[in-house]
């Protein structure tokens, strides 16, 4: 555990060990979304998103117990019922333009839920507004502008699926922010994926193949 931010770990800065984990997660998770886009037309997004969810509750459902947390306790059911809501619509877009469009035109869209969130924490957090926020919108605008220029594929269901996942996932990250100031994030997490899972076993059950061995 690190109780200062400033002193070294086993000889390493602790702020260098912060980058080296923000860029060994970024690296992760781009291995995912290539798993996932490869595994999509073999298996259906139903089952690529149950298995995902699968594997993530897992380890949630192991922190919960060993930090005594009941992770369906809340005092804020409506706002952890609508976050879970969002963010399951975030993941099923994600994975449908997945489906639909190349993994790089994907990646483009959904990453700009940054664009979002800061409209969106002025207009419902009152948060304050600024020069370099309102800026920073404004380039990323133009950013998707000059990647999906007339002829492109703006058009396509994939980016479309793409853009309502940025959106969703931007008012997903608001509510987050709301509910982190009295909610722990193993509730505010656990939420998430038992919707993923009813929704995917709901919907998709019929559907579902066996895995082969390989794969």
């Amino acid at each position: 555990m690190i109780s200062d931010n400033s002193g070294p770990i086993m000889g390493i800065d602790a702020e260098k060990i912060g980058y080296l984990s923000v860029v060994t997660g970024v690296f992760l998770y781009a291995f995912s979304d290539a798993l996932m886009k490869y595994f999509i037309p073999i298996y259906g997004v139903h089952q690529v998103v149950l298995l995902r969810t699968i594997f993530r509750i897992i380890p949630v459902v192991i922190c919960a117990f060993f930090c005594r947390i009941n992770p369906l306790k809340t005092s804020r059911l409506t706002e952890n019922a609508v976050r879970a809501l969002l963010a399951t619509t975030s993941t099923y877009c994600f994975m449908a333009a997945y489906k639909f469009s190349p993994m790089t035109e994907v990646i483009v869209v959904a990453y700009t839920t940054a664009i979002f969130v800061i409209p969106l924490s002025i207009l419902i957090l009152k948060e304050k507004f600024s020069i370099p926020n309102t800026s920073a919108v404004l380039l990323g605008f133009s950013g998707m502008a000059l990647a999906f220029r007339p002829g492109i594929g703006i058009y396509q269901w994939g980016v479309i699926f793409a853009a309502i996942s940025a959106l969703m996932s931007a008012m997903n990250a608001v509510i987050v922010k709301r509910l982190s100031s009295t909610e722990s994030g193993i509730t505010i997490i656990f939420y998430h994926l038992v919707c993923l899972l009813i929704f995917s076993l709901a919907i998709g059950f019929d559907s579902f193949t066996w895995i082969s061995g390989g794969h």
